[in-house]
């Protein structure tokens, strides 16, 4: 993280109040690294942030790894889009309360598959199997290998314009198959816990999807590829996207919406819902907005 813009604006900032519990945070760089202190608490050590996840267009959140005992913690601060600054981390209320005298002081602890799991969808290559969780043994920020395997010889040809010669490695030969890759990160029904309020579906976009008219009725060939090119950023053309749903619901045919037949599709019927802190998500279960306020 060190090395990152957001670890040079916070040590100008220089330290952030926690907002639940009676810690201050002190930020500060040096020598390579990003150091965390808890201002209130001398005795604690300060703790070394090891990556920092996320875009930056909702947050970015960091988290501090210990390699050899393999685990770490998920720091109890982060940077918010909507606040332009540092606020609570999302889902750590739970953690308000803790033992001073553990890593707990700093945030939400991990194991190792905790912290596996949350840089497998942040990282293109991880450490083998049982391996200590040095920062050398990822590859970060997702690359094409992360969804189609290594084959040097197609990345090759790819750089000439030529790598329908020889296919990656992994291909999607369907909608399905796209979709349980996307849902290894994008969560779907199998990441439901059922505590979930209607609010938090959002943040299930897979699990949306596959509950919308438009997926059940699409016989198999309604993927995220439809509106989403994997390999570009997300677009935020809505004109663009109300092409994709006109490609189905044509201006002749009665599932037209009657409301607003040349208007926002994605206004009505894939509604930002705010998650948490300010933090937005489009509402990927498609359906009526009546059907909407019935549900929730």
């Amino acid at each position: 993280m060190a090395e990152s813009p957001l670890a040079k604006r916070l040590a100008e900032i220089g330290s952030y109040q926690d907002s639940r519990r009676d810690q201050r945070w002190s930020f500060k760089l040096d020598q390579e690294k990003f150091l965390v202190k808890d201002e209130k608490h001398p005795t604690m050590p300060a703790l070394a942030v090891t990556w920092l996840l996320g875009s930056g267009t909702h947050a970015q959140t960091a988290i501090a790894v210990e390699p050899r005992r393999r685990q770490g913690v998920e720091l109890r601060w982060s940077w918010l889009a909507s606040q332009n600054g540092p606020g609570l981390t999302p889902d750590h209320e739970p953690y308000d309360q803790f033992n001073r005298n553990s890593i707990e002081c700093f945030g939400r602890p991990m194991n190792a598959t905790d912290v596996l799991a949350c840089l497998g969808c942040h990282m293109t290559v991880g450490p083998p199997p049982g391996a200590p969780l040095r920062t050398e043994f990822f590859v970060p920020n997702v690359g094409c290998e992360r969804c189609h395997g290594p084959r040097q010889k197609h990345v090759e040809l790819a750089q000439q314009g030529r790598g329908n010669e020889i296919k990656p490695l992994i291909n999607y030969h369907n909608a399905e198959e796209y979709i349980a890759a996307c849902a290894e990160c994008h969560r779907d029904a199998s990441d439901l816990t059922g505590k979930e309020q209607p609010h938090e579906l959002v943040r299930f976009q897979l699990y949306g999807l596959k509950q919308s008219a438009c997926y059940l009725k699409s016989e198999g060939k309604l993927s995220c590829a439809n509106c989403h090119d994997p390999h570009d950023a997300t677009s935020h053309d809505r004109a663009l996207y109300r092409k994709q749903c006109q490609s189905c619901h044509q201006a002749t045919e009665p599932s037209t919406c009657p409301i607003q037949p040349q208007g926002d599709c994605i206004e009505c019927h894939m509604p930002a819902v705010e998650w948490t802190a300010g933090i937005k998500f489009h509402d990927h279960w498609i359906r009526k907005p009546e059907n909407r306020s019935q549900a929730e």
